[in-house]
């Protein structure tokens, strides 16, 4: 498989289930509520959401992201672990730049996994290889949006 032979595409529901099984072959698969089916078909109505696929006759990668008028992120990007290494994920992520960069954005981040809980995810290597560059942040999470803050 060359480069020429890939095609990347905007997602469309029909897509969901393909996504959903890509980020569980790869385990990247954390909660319904944000890679769930529902989730995902909510990130396909909005407006400055990027969603992409790569189909090669079935869905086998895919790149998340959203831009809020001032910054664009890429939130997670994943291909089948049976064609990883093919120059998929590099395709998608200049798909989804040239993506950001036509809707006005002035950058693009994106949170990587370092290694630093397992070194088998760490995934700032091919970001570099890609052109992001490391910047001193902490992504931090806040797991339970329905529980009051106290004061």
């Amino acid at each position: 498989m060359t480069l020429s032979d890939m095609k990347i595409r905007p997602a469309k529901n029909d897509d969901i289930d393909a996504v959903i099984r890509i980020t569980r072959a790869n385990g990247h698969f954390w909660t319904p509520e944000v890679d769930g089916s529902e989730a995902l078909a909510r990130i396909l109505e909005r407006d400055n959401n990027l969603f992409l696929v790569y189909d090669d006759g079935k869905v086998q990668g895919f790149v998340l992201g959203t831009w809020d008028g001032a910054r664009a992120y890429i939130h997670k990007i994943s291909v089948h672990p049976d064609i990883k290494t093919k120059g998929i994920g590099t395709l998608l992520v200049a798909h989804a730049i040239e993506f950001f960069r036509n809707i006005g954005a002035p950058t693009v981040a994106v949170a990587a996994a370092d290694g630093t809980r397992d070194e088998e995810e760490d995934s700032t290597g091919f970001w570099k290889k890609v052109g992001f560059e490391p910047i001193p942040a902490r992504l931090m999470i806040h797991f339970d949006v329905q529980k009051e803050i106290e004061p």
